[in-house]
């Protein structure tokens, strides 16, 4: 099986884990905010706490880490004119109440300077936060009878085979606060 067949199989397979689970996740998201959702279904909450332990930090200290990054990228995005300032305060407002969302508005570079690490260890603790979240839900599906054994050891070597994203799953624009729409050049990370 060649690099792209197994990325599809593995994200087929999550998919069919997530769809599994979509009960309990729905019911989760209607019970609480500012936890967003996305990567797979993995709540940003959830991913934040298991990449806290994975960096050896507190969660309180990386969840600070993400939203001094997300406002930092604000301001600067206003100071450059391209986000105006009367959108900055509502920006932030959703930054504190969005931990997804402050993910994607920060720059993975400030995370880890905000922490004292390196890019590269802030996406190796994310890795594996993502890779330990997910393991739980394979194990939880096997639990629940929604997957067989063989099944679950078949995702868990694709999974070990996975490439997958670090610290950011994916970019964002502030396209949408300038009033461009999508089809400009979003920003770096």
């Amino acid at each position: 099986m060649n690099r792209y067949t197994r990325k599809v199989a593995l994200l087929a397979a999550l998919a069919l884990v997530g769809l599994l689970t979509v009960g309990a996740a729905a019911a989760s998201a209607c019970g609480g905010g500012g936890g967003g959702k996305g990567w797979g279904g993995v709540r940003a909450s959830a991913l934040v706490t298991q990449a806290a332990k994975e960096l050896n930090v507190t969660r309180a200290r990386l969840k600070g880490a993400i939203v001094d990054a997300a406002d930092s990228r604000i301001d600067a995005e206003v100071a450059s004119g391209d986000v105006d300032s009367s959108d900055a305060a509502d920006l932030k407002d959703r930054v504190d109440d969005d931990l997804a969302f402050a993910i994607q508005v920060s720059r993975t570079k400030t995370v880890a300077a905000n922490l004292g690490i390196t890019v590269a260890t802030l996406n190796d603790g994310f890795r594996a936060a993502r890779k330990t979240l997910i393991l739980a839900r394979i194990d939880k599906a096997v639990a629940n009878g929604d997957l067989t054994a063989d099944q679950a050891t078949a995702l868990k070597v694709e999974l070990d085979d996975a490439d997958l994203p670090g610290y950011k799953a994916f970019g964002f624009s502030f396209d949408v606060y300038r009033g461009r729409g999508s089809d400009h050049q979003s920003f770096r990370r």
